[in-house]
């Protein structure tokens, strides 16, 4: 499977990635969302990794922004998503990874 095989909204596994706060996210993400009258998503997070904190997840783990009306694996912030996000490579060896991980790519 290559690179461009790959479609993120049919996988979601790397917002799907547990409790444990890793989806990071940087102090500029909290300042940008504040200024943008968006305290809503500046609010919603948990501690994260390195003393950071991290988007905020359901019971279920996932991410509390995934999902939307027009798919389950979009993201619901998707136009000012954190840079942790925006960074993240499709099928970088964190995507293999985690879908691994979700059982959607056994390799």
């Amino acid at each position: 499977m290559t690179d461009e095989d790959l479609d993120c909204l049919t996988c979601g596994a790397c917002c799907r990635t547990g409790h444990d706060g890793r989806i990071l996210i940087p102090e500029e993400d909290l300042v940008r969302w504040r200024r943008m009258g968006r305290d809503d998503v500046a609010a919603a997070v948990q501690p994260g990794h390195f003393g950071l904190v991290a988007f905020a997840t359901r019971p279920d783990g996932a991410c509390v922004h995934l999902g939307t009306g027009a798919s389950p694996n979009a993201c619901q912030i998707y136009e000012l998503r954190g840079t942790t996000c925006e960074e993240f490579a499709r099928g970088s060896w964190q995507c293999r990874e985690f879908r691994r991980e979700a059982g959607i790519d056994p390799r």
